[in-house]
């Protein structure tokens, strides 16, 4: 026996999702395509593509229900062992109080899944990526002469074929080619790190100790103009953000004697996940807080122009097995022996973070140091954000418990007539368990398909007004978060539910006869 279908005609269900699927897609089509200034897209974003999208999952919302309940019902019938035709118009027989706790139940989650996927698309481009040897080590006083550099590639547990010395320093550009001075963001500024290495060592062979990805440009056309031509190699973002390209130039200022620029040609332009962490705490970062790249060329053109005698910088990778704390103890005597004064460092170059300090001067940055300070930083910052849509979904879960209670009560008479004709307490318990459930399915369906596509938007929209724009982000979906919110939802359905479930299974078949003949 099932509900009547208060449903009398479903194609105006699907005349609405297919609005609502138009007006879902104005969002992205303002964030992404459409062309205008970035302030404006940010009004517009913010006014039409939000409200928009709003609307338009609200009018998909009883598409939503009807799909669930012809896909997802016979699943949760043989789930809970119940005649599937007892589900089969379990939702869409009250679809309008269906509706309305459905939606409330998005409200949460949905921004649940908006944020997590938000955060973490826009996280990825900070994480350090598989370009970076294992380690970098910063003498932060004195310097070591070139035969002391040798002395650490002998050491015990680095490879030797692997240890690269860099020249480093950070100038400002001579010209505002990034925009700095309109508006100011990660990619938006007027220095870059200078790393000078040599460049067959940094980048020939099967197995470079640089593993760049070059997005424009090759390996051995850059090798070549590094050596010869005072090529460079700039990440994408920056070539993007000041508009260079194979063979155009820029010049910086060197610190010392920013009356003298010198100029850079670009060589190659490449992917660089995660410099901006790994530059903020390894103290590269020289003269100042921020920069808009780290960009690699020659080191004797890096050492000539800035004035750099001695290095500061050694990148290496570890043997099979090598113990990184070893190493760094190795380190600390040949530093010791070349003392002199104190190396420029931005501040968070000195912070205990994502470094470790070996005597006074020695500081070992790693990849992995870096992700897992991020990693914990950023799970605590979007978790916290979390906590609101959390608590809306706990609230609206109420609200299951109205719609379960209404249609326990809309239909006792024909639950009185199924347990008279045989059917189990425990049956009847499941039956509206199942109601339950489907409605959690149809929130999670909802909230997958309005999260995701807020984030994603959220995501692009950040490129034009937040600080963090201009590293160009790409959609993460964080799998394992979104479970968990899942989970909760469906959790939450299930515990709302049960009182009652409970309470129609224990009432005896006369009562809801009774009951449910008073009501008619």
């Amino acid at each position: 026996m099932t509900p009547r279908n208060s449903l009398r005609n479903p194609r105006h269900c699907w005349i609405a999702a297919g609005v609502g699927i138009a007006l879902v897609c104005v969002n992205p089509l303002l964030v992404f395509v459409v062309p205008m200034a970035d302030e404006t897209r940010y009004g517009v974003y913010a006014a039409v593509g939000c409200a928009s999208m709003a609307i338009g999952f609200m009018l998909l919302a009883p598409a939503a229900i009807l799909v669930t309940e012809r896909f997802l019902g016979p699943l949760v019938a043989a789930l809970l062992r119940l005649d599937r035709r007892l589900l089969a118009q379990q939702l869409s027989g009250n679809l309008w109080r269906t509706l309305g706790t459905t939606v409330a139940l998005t409200l949460g989650l949905g921004l649940f899944v908006a944020i997590q996927t938000w955060g973490y698309s826009m996280l990825e481009p900070f994480v350090p990526g598989n370009w970076s040897p294992d380690a970098l080590v910063c003498i932060t006083e004195g310097g070591l002469p070139n035969e002391a550099v040798a002395d650490v590639a002998r050491l015990k547990g680095i490879r030797p074929s692997r240890c690269l010395p860099v020249a480093v320093e950070q100038p400002k550009l001579a010209e505002d080619i990034t925009g700095s001075r309109e508006r100011q963001s990660v990619a938006r500024q007027d220095t870059v790190v200078m790393m000078g290495v040599e460049p067959e060592a940094a980048l020939a062979g099967r197995d470079p100790v640089l593993n760049l990805r070059f997005v424009e440009g090759n390996r051995d056309g850059a090798i070549e103009a590094m050596r010869t031509r005072r090529g460079c190699i700039v990440p994408d973002h920056f070539a993007r953000t000041a508009g260079l390209g194979i063979g155009d130039s820029f010049c910086v200022l060197p610190p010392e004697s920013p009356d003298k620029p010198v100029e850079y040609t670009v060589a190659g332009v490449v992917a660089l996940p995660g410099w901006h962490w790994m530059s903020k705490f390894s103290g590269v970062r020289r003269r100042d807080a921020r920069a808009a790249a780290t960009i690699f060329a020659s080191r004797n053109d890096v050492r000539r122009d800035f004035g750099l005698e001695k290095t500061n910088f050694i990148w290496f990778d570890l043997d099979a097995g090598a113990d990184l704390d070893t190493v760094g103890e190795a380190i600390v005597p040949i530093a010791e022996r070349f003392p002199g004064e104190k190396q420029p460092v931005n501040q968070q170059g000195k912070w205990d973070f994502a470094a470790r300090m070996y005597g006074r001067m020695v500081r070992i940055t790693t990849p992995e140091m870096t992700t897992d300070r991020i990693d914990s930083r950023a799970d605590s910052m979007i978790w916290s954000m979390c906590h609101l849509p959390l608590i809306t979904l706990l609230v609206t879960s109420l609200g299951v418990v109205n719609a379960v209670l209404a249609s326990v009560r809309a239909r006792r008479w024909e639950m009185g007539v199924l347990r008279a004709v045989g059917v189990t307490r425990f049956a009847l318990v499941r039956m509206v368990l199942a109601e339950s459930l489907l409605i959690g399915l149809v929130a999670c369906v909802l909230s997958l398909g309005f999260g995701l596509t807020a984030g994603w938007c959220g995501m692009g929209i950040s490129e034009y007004v937040s600080f963090f724009g201009g590293l160009a982000p790409s959609l993460v979906v964080p799998w394992k978060s979104l479970v968990i919110g899942v989970g909760a939802t469906v959790s939450l359905c299930l515990l709302a539910g049960l009182w009652p479930a409970v309470s129609t299974g224990l009432a005896e078949p006369l009562r809801l006869l009774q009951a449910g003949r008073s009501a008619m």
